[in-house]
């Protein structure tokens, strides 16, 4: 009994009723007189590390039961007592204040401190959020009240209080981490050179307009998401400088619906989802909340943003359409032609749906520099940030923000730990990928009989032919029609659970995808009716590969240019931008390793630097020397990895790089000696 009352929080199970029941931490057992166990009621104390709050020499005090106390642990809820401390010499009375609560472990609800949570608990929704984004609030209560029920104890537990409080915790670790110069938002491969930034629309992460009405301030207040004001009032810019033109852009005959001038509100929601910029390593850099669907001015937005990274390219899914809406918009509005010495994008995967022309001349696998970058990091973050709508659609606008915030941050915390074997594992397999390509290109010549004379010419005309206007009479209004409807149907099957996250919509879009294909169907017979030649007739079973992704190559009979086809010669310009884009991988891998290495030593010159200025503070001088040794040895780790993948050309990064005491911006560790120094330089 005494080992029970110096711990509450154990669960018992007792037999006094002739079988195993659990019991609350209130209800003690006691043995009369006659020997019969019996039950009652008493007041259980919540552990807590003691506080002296007087200024007796000797203290000498007693604990009794003070105000009742809700604590929610990851074991449920317990009904508590906190200490009043009563010292026997003096009488002064006194309870634990939100202080003395933090430094036992427990983080307040509110200031009363009438519910406080375990801060193991709030680590552990932490965590189940950023693995489970469509865990919700409500769900983790559930469980915490059947774990309650299970131990014998009652009650129930606040689900938006709990969200509340976690959100407040979140906001003060990030607090916490910017005084150990953290820097969430940062990607220290792409600093300070980038070489790509993607953006692209997420309409799943829509908020319904009539929940959560409250008008808080979110604690990460354009941190990640920009502030809505500021967005709007750039948008109305825009719009007031150019003339814009309604309905969706077009690529060949094909629509796209991310390709927008200007477009409507919807009515029953507030955001329609959120526009976000990532680098081609995947860290989120940006974000904004959409209020009138994909329109240029929101990336143009992220980017104006997003300009002090110096990024080379801009990557987006309708990049042949955005690129001159920004030309013209920056015609009119001087202040964003800095946003033109950026290089458009097409991004690979999306390149395929565009019209043939646009892919060659818009692609990113034909841009010089841009590597083996896909433009379609993103698609890999919004894959992981639709699953946030599940809850976040029901949340208030703050409440909204400060959640995506939150997973924004926990996906970059993951990243950075495993950014040196993305690298150094990319490295390994560009080295032997381009080894490979280059040996097909070889063969394809071969087999082409193509020497490389012609190969460069070859190339030459396909990119002449990109750069051509096609006609418009005749068979070739069929022609484009054929093309618009098989662009059509690529690009809505690409889209079809992207963008679609309800089950009657996606019934209803499979059904006009059955009839947009019986249209090209018979448009294709009609072309072919026309047509006398067999060996310009249109094969059907390559628009179906096409159609389900099998065939990449030309399709059409009408790519024709020369005594060779088109297509043929697109393949070989194919294969040769492959094996030029992955030799561009090599040296952009070893730059952006040297970085990531140079960005780990600032980091650490930083910590330094803070140590010796906050050399009196105990425990901001405890956190920043934990930080500092973490980041040492992290740098080790990093360096060691990066040595080890690039073998022999290692040389190049320890150029950059050599010792932990080296700073490689000019700066000198303040633990390195001038006599040090001297001593490297001539041993080098």
């Amino acid at each position: 009994m005494h080992n029970h009352s110096k711990r509450p929080l154990h669960n018992r199970d007792s037999v006094v009723d002739g079988f195993f029941k659990a019991i609350p931490p209130s209800t003690c057992i006691s043995r009369g007189e006659t020997g019969i166990y019996a039950t009652h009621e008493q007041d259980r104390i919540l552990p807590t590390m003691p506080a002296q709050h007087c200024t007796c020499q000797v203290p000498s005090f007693t604990v009794e039961a003070g105000k009742p106390v809700i604590l929610i642990t990851i074991n449920g809820r317990y009904d508590l007592h906190l200490p009043r401390y009563v010292c026997q010499t003096c009488l002064q009375q006194w309870a634990p204040d939100v202080r003395d609560l933090v430094r036992s472990g427990y983080w307040p609800a509110s200031a009363n401190a009438s519910t406080i949570y375990t801060v193991d608990l709030l680590n552990t929704f932490q965590e189940l959020k950023l693995i489970s984004p469509g865990f919700s609030r409500q769900a983790l209560a559930k469980m915490l009240e059947h774990r309650t029920l299970c131990a014998g104890r009652s009650g129930q537990i606040n689900g938006d209080a709990l969200q509340r409080s976690f959100l407040e915790f979140a906001y003060a670790s990030f607090e916490k981490d910017q005084l150990c110069c953290d820097t969430p938002f940062t990607c220290p491969a792409c600093t300070p050179e980038m070489v790509a930034v993607s953006a692209d629309g997420n309409r799943k992460l829509y908020r319904f307009g009539h929940t959560g009405r409250s008008n808080d301030t979110p604690f990460f207040d354009g941190l990640f998401l920009a502030k809505d004001s500021e967005v709007s009032d750039f948008v109305n810019t825009i719009q007031m400088a150019v003339k814009n033109i309604k309905g969706r852009g077009t690529c060949g005959d094909s629509q796209w619906a991310a390709a927008r001038e200007t477009s409507r509100r919807a009515s029953k929601l507030d955001e329609e989802g959120v526009e976000v910029a990532v680098c081609r390593h995947g860290f989120l850099l940006k974000a904004l909340n959409m209020y009138r669907g994909e329109i240029f001015a929101y990336p143009m937005y992220l980017q104006r943003e997003l300009l002090p990274s110096k990024a080379q390219f801009f990557a987006m899914d309708v990049a042949c359409k955005y690129w001159p809406y920004l030309q013209k918009v920056a015609s009119v509005i001087p202040a964003l032609k800095s946003l033109t010495e950026m290089k458009p994008f097409l991004s690979i995967m999306h390149a395929r749906a565009h019209a043939t022309k646009c892919e060659i001349k818009w692609s990113g696998r034909n841009q010089k520099g841009a590597g083996t970058t896909a433009g379609e990091e993103v698609e890999q973050i919004n894959s992981y940030l639709s699953r946030c709508a599940l809850t976040t659609k029901y949340m208030s606008k703050a409440a909204r923000v400060d959640m995506l915030t939150v997973h924004a941050m926990g996906w970059n915390h993951h990243k950075a730990e495993t950014l040196h074997k993305a690298l150094s594992t990319r490295y390994v397999k560009t080295s032997k990928r381009a080894e490979e390509e280059a040996e097909r290109l070889s063969q394809l010549q071969k087999d082409l009989q193509c020497s490389n004379a012609m190969a460069v010419q070859w190339i030459a005309e396909v990119k002449e032919w990109a750069e051509s206007e096609t006609p418009v009479t005749g068979l070739h209004v069929l022609q484009q029609s054929i093309e618009g409807l098989h662009l059509g149907l690529k690009q809505q099957k690409q889209t079809l659970y992207r963008q679609n996250d309800s089950n009657k919509l996606r019934h209803r879009l499979r059904r006009k995808l059955t009839e947009d294909k019986k249209r090209l169907l018979q448009e294709i017979d009609k072309y072919n009716s026309l047509v006398a030649d067999l060996s310009k007739r249109i094969d059907v079973a390559l628009v179906d590969h096409s159609l389900a992704g099998q065939s990449t190559g030309a399709i059409w009979p009408w790519e024709d240019y020369g005594s060779v086809t088109i297509g043929v010669k697109k393949r070989l310009h194919d294969q040769e931008m492959l094996k030029t884009r992955l030799e561009e991988e090599l040296p952009i891998l070893v730059l952006e390793m040297a970085q990531h290495c140079t960005w780990l030593q600032n980091l650490g010159v930083a910590l330094k630097t803070e140590l010796a200025r906050y050399e009196d503070e105990n425990g901001l001088h405890c956190l920043l020397a934990r930080r500092l040794a973490e980041v040492e040895e992290r740098h080790q780790m990093v360096l060691q990895r990066y040595k080890t993948a690039l073998g022999p050309l290692a040389s190049v990064l320890l150029d950059v790089c050599e010792e932990e005491e080296c700073d490689p911006m000019g700066l000198v560790s303040p633990d390195t000696s001038e006599d040090e120094e001297d001593a490297r330089e001539q041993a080098t």
